[in-house]
């Protein structure tokens, strides 16, 4: 990816693996977005994804070989629940653990691989994932302030091309920076679109993921937000996609942001429908993430 070191090859490879269960039927599919917060908890969000009737999961912040979350391939214990085929590309390499939250067992004293990153999963045949790298609009191998882990990598997205009954889309799991303004998640989404645009070749697309703009649930014409304007001006929809309410929540880890709106999906040339917000709940009442899962239908012609 752009600027990063080459001592990481990781970061400009994708990782496919998992198989599908069952094969999808219809020419309606249910697509997720969900960050996970590392994926401590791989198979009761396998189980939540399940019970949603989910399809194509578009998954940010999915932890492989790290202390703080058990060392677990999250990835792949998760499309392993669910039945589902997978593709997974590294955002960041991490070489100073983080332990894990109180009650779970750090399973060693170092992470055995350090990866993170972003990651389909489908029930629905899919082709060709590619990482799309992100401007990096923040320095995370610099030094960083306490309470931050300075890592290697960059911001990118991982889309792939689907199949439902011989019609074919793009879908896109993508993970915005935090640590910036409007201006810096607006240049994101503009390379983001531009690398959408030239992998799909005139297909529809479809990206969603945790997009970190701290607006006001429901509010997409947030001056301090100009990704939302540039991507309605590349043709993208927001209105039909997303439920207009809070997608964050308190998590072991991190407090929430409120009332706020983190997370969106955006579409162009796709038949959208039944948009909700899904509790980031377990079946034990575990708070899963500090992020709650995105869904939508999508009907293909």
């Amino acid at each position: 990816m752009d600027g990063t070191a080459p001592a990481f090859p990781a970061l400009r490879q994708i990782e496919c693996g998992g198989r599908v269960a069952a094969a999808h039927r219809g020419r309606t599919v249910r697509i997720g977005a969900w960050n996970l917060e590392r994926c401590l908890y791989p198979d009761e969000s396998a189980r939540i994804l399940a019970r949603a009737g989910v399809d194509v999961a578009l998954l940010t912040e999915m932890d492989i070989g790290m202390l703080r979350s058990g060392q677990v391939h999250t990835i792949g214990r998760l499309a392993a629940s669910l039945g589902h085929r997978y593709a997974f590309g590294v955002e960041f390499v991490e070489g100073h653990p983080m332990p894990p939250p109180p009650g779970f067992s750090p399973n060693g004293h170092d992470n055995l691989e350090g990866f993170h990153g972003n990651a389909l999963t489908a029930a629905v045949p899919f082709a060709d994932p590619v990482a799309i790298p992100l401007p990096a609009v923040y320095d995370w191998s610099a030094p960083q302030p306490a309470g931050l882990i300075r890592k290697e990598g960059q911001r990118m997205g991982i889309a792939a091309t689907f199949d439902v009954g011989g019609s074919r889309f793009v879908a896109c799991a993508v993970h915005l920076e935090y640590r910036t303004d409007g201006a810096g998640r607006a240049r994101q989404v503009a390379a983001l679109l531009d690398g959408l645009e030239a992998y799909a070749g005139g297909l529809p697309i479809l990206f969603g993921g945790d997009l970190n703009t701290p607006t006001e649930a429901g509010r997409d014409d947030d001056p301090a937000e100009p990704l939302f304007a540039l991507a309605q001006a590349r043709g993208f929809d927001w209105t039909a996609c997303n439920a207009g309410r809070p997608t964050t929540r308190t998590s072991v880890w991190t407090q929430g942001h409120g009332t706020k709106q983190l997370d969106w999906f955006c579409a162009r040339g796709l038949t959208v429908a039944a948009p909700a917000v899904i509790p980031a709940i377990g079946e034990d009442a575990d708070i899963l993430s500090d992020h709650e899962l995105l869904v939508l239908t999508l009907t293909l012609d």
